[in-house]
């Protein structure tokens, strides 16, 4: 019986040294406002979409003399940062007429393929994205979306 008491005691006494141990060489916690600081600069959050539609719709006649032939276009813009909606705002003549250029330039047969679409969405991010660049200093925008594309 006095074994058994004894390798209990000495078992909580090795339990005991090595909760000590580990507790001595653990870092010390952050302090409250530390931990959120180190979290964030391993994990920077990016906020949320915001989307800003290019109102009113694009509407631009094809340029082939044999028919006449238009495309109605809705655009929308998404970036995550308010300053680059407000931006959008401000400079929406800008970025209106770019656009307008833009599409003024296309072909029906450019944009009856998915590709020719997609080819186009690459092409109206850029132009939005330049005029930002131009205006602001920074491209600002991360993603053109058409929600309407009607060809006539």
């Amino acid at each position: 019986m006095k074994k058994i008491v004894l390798i209990g005691v000495a078992v909580v006494v090795l339990l005991g040294i090595g909760i000590g141990a580990f507790l001595f060489l653990q870092d010390d916690p952050p302090a409250e406002g530390e931990e959120a600081t180190a979290e964030a600069e391993a994990n920077p959050k990016v906020g949320d979409p915001i989307y800003q539609g290019l109102d009113p719709d694009f509407v631009v006649a094809f340029q082939n003399p044999e028919t006449s032939r238009f495309l109605k276009l809705a655009i929308e813009v998404m970036a995550r940062d308010d300053d680059v909606i407000e931006a959008i705002r401000l400079h929406r003549p800008a970025v209106r007429d770019r656009v307008v250029m833009l599409l003024s330039g296309k072909n029906e047969s450019d944009l009856i393929l998915p590709e020719g679409k997609e080819q186009l969405r690459a092409e109206v991010l850029a132009a939005v994205q330049a005029v930002l660049q131009e205006t602001t200093g920074s491209p600002g925008v991360e993603a053109i979306y058409f929600t309407s594309f009607v060809m006539q």
